[in-house]
């Protein structure tokens, strides 16, 4: 039946498990960074995002904010399109991860979002 095979994929995504920064142990934010198919479904969403803001083709490096950066996986297609960029993410074990397993270019920090960004006005 339809409700039944809705409710198991909603009780199946991590957020429906525990809080993010729960959820995402040292465990967990490594299994995800070495997912394979997570790697190409967050280089697709980057790829389109980067489509969708119509940045000017100049050559300047754009500095760009990823909400939510996690691994670091969109950061990497960031750089790789030649653009800086400032992440900021809610789980310190994914944020280690990128720092230390993918040793990722971009600025990081540890933040929850709900707290507003730490940024000095």
């Amino acid at each position: 039946p339809p409700c039944e095979s809705t409710t198991h994929s909603a009780m199946s995504r991590p957020e429906h498990v525990a809080p993010p920064e729960i959820f995402y142990n040292d465990s967990e934010a490594k299994k995800y960074a070495r997912n394979s198919r997570m790697m190409e479904i967050q280089e697709r969403l980057t790829e389109r995002a980067l489509e969708l803001l119509h940045l000017p083709d100049d050559g300047v490096p754009k500095l760009l904010l990823d909400i939510g950066c996690g691994s670091g996986m969109s950061g990497e297609t960031l750089t790789a399109h030649g653009h800086e960029w400032f992440g900021t993410d809610i789980s310190a074990a994914m944020l280690e991860v990128a720092r230390d397993d993918r040793e990722v270019e971009g600025d990081l920090a540890h933040s929850d979002m709900g707290q507003g960004l730490p940024l000095r006005q």
